[in-house]
């Protein structure tokens, strides 16, 4: 999510939609290379986007890919090697990330939780979730994508709803420039640790705003964290392209992995 107001006006395929958290306006906006980049903005914020060439497939934004990073906890030189084959995602808004995770990798299985119906059908209608979904239908692999429309809270807090336990817990979930403070409270932590298998990883989405405060918000998530998992590590995610704020993917886990691009802690 960024906020990326200004260069969105006045441009063509604009389009405005109610939802549950405020207008929601798609759009299309010129990427550095020439191609067409499909935009989400919903209550003021930027919360998705497509492309909408033959790489509809593809995140064309650095957060959303940077949690690709779950498959290093792979790698052989890791004291407990993860395979990540059932991940849930908390948050959908455009489903990006679904779509590039469920057409680079056939063995994952991806449960989304997307509290909100409008959105769900502004990614079938305008970002090629319709087109995903239909792709995994023809592979015969219609069961790897279930969508979950209802609180995401709730949906990790009751164990007995989808698969007990996943190799990875995906959080994205914003209202407006606003994390749901649920995910970063002890509690929420506490509830994803209990639904992650031995090893997992639990992923977040950390937006920095340019304010005093941000970056000590930051640090006490990290902190926090900390008191509930043996590793927490953090990757810069920032996009020079199309950020209007710093992003930071921290992931928390008991499992010690090679992630790439880890920032020192206190650097």
């Amino acid at each position: 999510m960024f906020g990326w107001l200004d260069k969105m006006r006045g441009r063509p395929e604009r389009q405005s939609f109610s939802t549950r958290f405020g207008e929601a306006t798609v759009y299309a906006m010129p990427a550095e290379d020439g191609s067409l980049v499909r935009m989400l903005n919903v209550g003021g914020v930027l919360q998705s986007a497509t492309y909408t060439d033959e790489r509809w497939a593809c995140c064309p934004f650095a957060y959303l890919r940077a949690f690709d990073h779950l498959f290093e906890a792979t790698l052989p030189e890791a004291a407990r090697p993860l395979v990540p084959e059932r991940v849930l995602m908390i948050g959908g808004a455009g489903f990006a990330y679904p779509k590039q995770l469920l057409t680079a990798h056939s063995g994952v299985k991806l449960d989304v939780v997307e509290i909100d119906p409008a959105m769900v059908q502004i990614a079938r209608e305008h970002f090629f979730l319709d087109r995903l979904e239909a792709q995994l239908v023809a592979e015969g692999r219609a069961d790897s994508l279930r969508i979950f429309v209802e609180d995401g809270a709730a949906f990790l807090q009751d164990g007995t709803r989808a698969f007990p336990r996943y190799d990875a817990i995906i959080v994205d979930a914003f209202v407006g420039r606003e994390a749901v403070p649920f995910f970063a409270s002890d509690a929420g932590m506490a509830a994803a640790r209990k639904r992650l298998a031995p090893g997992g990883l639990l992923m977040a989405n950390c937006v920095v705003e340019f304010t005093g405060d941000a970056m000590y918000q930051l640090f006490s998530q990290v902190e926090r964290l900390r008191g509930h998992f043996a590793n927490v590590y953090v990757i810069d995610a920032s996009d020079e392209e199309f950020g209007g704020a710093d992003n930071y993917l921290v992931i928390a886990t008991d499992g010690t992995y090679p992630f790439t691009d880890v920032i020192p802690y206190g650097e």
